[in-house]
């Protein structure tokens, strides 16, 4: 029990961090209405010119074109490298809100969602092209120091920290109780218009409740920069832990997110322990530490799921648009016809770039299905599709081809149907925390697992084959063989009219219906949690057969390319090509890494200048055309070729749901 209670301490230093993120969302959601995922990126930045200011002496700026190092001299010490972070990541953060996060006050939660992670994406990719993708640990800025705790060596440093983050919590919570600027940001969130009423300015609270929680944030990462270190990356995967504590407190209570926030810190430090001690199985040596979060959230929204904001309500903010616009043959064939010459190319590298297109755009049709068609957030589809590929290298053994990737890909469609089960409960950016969380778990407990892999961390699968003819990509005794790009462009085909079948079917009404508004959609008969579940199965049943193209195409892998990072990624490629539509997913195939765009236009695989402008246009995409790169095309067309036709009907109308009913017959507004 002592060694226990030894780890839990232990993780307490952790579990601060994770409450300052948790401080940082609540502040930001309540002040500007954004569940922020870029709360460890925007922390990141200011931590890492700490660290270089103190490693070397070196000014480093977040920024292109012009010089991001600067010398300065000797190393510097605690105050002023902390001033100067500080004052980097400040103007970071009100330049982001001002360019980026005050023009969506009014855009749909999924855009303002969007948006955060396009954030991500491009400060990581600045912060690797600044810094480089390194880890940097700063000289010791708290009190060191060893104390004898049941018969060990304990750091007090973590104690420290987490005094530092009860001081500063204690701060905010005086803060909104006691000041005029607290009050104010309190009768903002309650009710914006009353509050304009009374002559405040809520872009202006927002702002600076936006600078307040970054600079909340950044403060806590300075001081830990000298315990974990810091990367581009790991204060981003702290989002998690943070919105799992921040869930907890129903997005209100900083106390409750402190508390929430530090036991989670510990509890993960007792699982570590526990499987480094080897007293688990062997299948949850990858990472069961992140299943820690990961219930924290799952009970939150059990528990307190009906009293969390952003529940559908009889006015909602409107939905991303969505143009109704029918099938062209014309385009569906040139389509094939164009994909068909690629795939007969004699360069090998252009044909495998196809392949990997066309294995993202199937996994983008099951984005389409979920956030475009349903309203629900998913950053999981990624980790679908990885965990369909490791079942597929297990069936794929014992049955023969197509039997060994039908029972993959029902497997895959089963688990993330109970996956599903919190949208009954919560919807929009909560379904989205939760599907992070997943995907997480994931990535952590399976795809590091041994057990789960494969022999060696690798697994394989034997090449398709079917009547004595291999399907498989170097079946030809080419690499890539042709008559596998044939496979994977009728497996994309068929992926693509079956969403176009659901679209223009009844249960395709019924998911928009559901996507407008929940409650009215309840009102005109519509059983909104079956259609919900109905919905991710759906996804998740083209996200399985994503990840069976994937396990083919690859043969031999193992969990690289499918981190919860990656899903990031892939949730930007959605929405850059337009969130809504088929042709949205091809077009966020041909801009994929390693893509076909990237390849023959671009000239190379994936780098970190291609994460920068994808992040970079992601923000652009969410701010001015939140259709995407295919629905400002159809707009374009309207507008230029028939500018006196009437607009078609977008699936956002409130007249949609009168016409859905499974029960009632459709009718018309009187």
């Amino acid at each position: 029990m002592n060694t226990w209670v030894f780890f839990a301490l232990l993780g307490v230093g952790t579990g601060a961090m994770y409450a300052a993120f948790a401080m940082s969302v609540i502040i930001t959601y309540r002040g500007s209405g954004v569940v922020n995922f870029a709360v460890g990126a925007l922390a990141m930045i200011p931590a890492m010119v700490f660290a270089e200011l103190r490693l070397r002496g070196d000014l480093v700026l977040p920024v292109v074109i012009v010089p991001s190092r600067y010398d300065i001299g000797e190393p510097l010490g605690f105050a002023p490298a902390a001033a100067i972070a500080m004052t980097v990541g400040s103007l970071v953060a009100g330049v982001v809100y001002l360019v980026v996060i005050r023009p969506l006050r009014t855009a749909p939660p999924v855009t303002m969602l969007v948006a955060t992670v396009g954030l991500t994406l491009m400060l990581q990719a600045l912060a690797v092209r600044a810094f480089g993708n390194v880890t940097l640990r700063a000289p010791g800025i708290l009190p060191k120091g060893v104390v004898d705790l049941f018969g060990r060596r304990f750091p007090v440093d973590r104690l420290w920290l987490l005094a530092t983050v009860i001081v500063l919590a204690a701060v905010v919570v005086a803060t909104y109780r006691a000041t005029r600027f607290g009050l104010a940001t309190r009768a903002s969130f309650v009710n914006e218009k009353g509050a304009i009423l009374l002559g405040l300015e809520p872009a202006r609270l927002g702002l600076y409740n936006w600078m307040f929680a970054s600079g909340l944030a950044a403060v806590v990462g300075i001081v830990g920069t000298s315990l974990g270190g810091v990367s581009p990356y790991n204060f981003s995967l702290f989002v998690v832990p943070a919105l799992g504590a921040a869930l907890a407190a129903r997005l209100r209570s900083v106390p409750v997110a402190v508390l929430a926030a530090v036991a989670i810190g510990s509890f993960e430090a007792v699982a570590v322990h526990i499987v480094a001690q080897r007293q688990v199985p062997r299948f949850f040596l990858g990472g069961i530490s992140s299943l820690v979060p990961f219930v924290v959230i799952i009970g939150a929204l059990v528990i307190f799921g009906r009293t969390l904001p952003n529940r559908a309500a009889i006015v909602e903010r409107a939905q991303v648009p969505m143009s109704l616009d029918r099938v062209h043959k014309g385009l569906w064939g040139g389509s094939i016809l164009l994909a068909v010459i690629v795939l007969n190319a004699n360069d090998p590298t252009i044909r495998f770039a196809a392949l990997e297109s066309m294995f993202v755009a199937t996994l983008l049709l099951s984005v389409v299905v979920l956030t475009g068609f349903v309203g629900q957030v998913s950053l999981a589809q990624l980790s679908f599709a990885g965990f369909s590929a490791f079942m597929l290298s297990r069936f794929g053994s014992v049955l023969p081809f197509p039997l060994g990737p039908l029972v993959a890909i029902a497997v895959t469609t089963a688990v993330g149907t109970l996956v599903s089960i919190p949208a009954l409960r919560v919807r929009g950016v909560q379904f989205a925390i939760v599907t992070f969380s997943v995907a997480v778990v994931f990535d952590d407990l399976f795809f590091r697992s041994p057990t789960f892999v494969g022999r060696g961390g690798m697994a394989t699968v034997e090449p398709p084959r079917i009547a004595g003819v291999d399907l498989g990509i170097v079946g030809d005794g080419q690499f890539p063989a042709r008559g596998f790009g044939y496979f994977s462009l009728v497996v994309l085909v068929s992926c693509a009219f079956i969403v176009v079948g659901v679209r223009r079917g009844r249960l395709g009404r019924r998911f928009l219906a559901v996507r407008s508004n929940e409650r009215a959609a309840a009102a005109a008969g519509i059983n909104v949690g079956r259609t919900k579940v109905a919905g991710a199965s759906l996804a998740s049943f083209i996200a399985a057969v994503a990840g069976v193209m994937f396990a083919y195409k690859n043969t031999t892998f193992n969990g690289g390319g499918l981190e919860a990072q990656d899903g990031l990624e892939l949730l930007a490629l959605a929405y850059l090509g337009g969130i809504g539509s088929i042709a949205g997913a091809v077009i966020g195939g041909l801009l994929a890494p390693s893509g076909l765009f990237v390849v023959a236009i671009l000239g190379g695989g994936a780098s970190n200048t291609q994460f920068l402008l994808t992040g970079l246009g992601l923000i652009i995409v969410a701010v001015r055309f939140p259709q995407g790169i295919a629905g400002s095309r159809q707009m374009l067309q309207r507008k230029i070729l028939a500018p006196a036709e009437p607009p078609e009907p977008v699936a956002d109308e409130a007249a949609i749901v009168l016409e859905v009913g499974p029960e009632l017959e459709p009718h018309h507004r009187p």
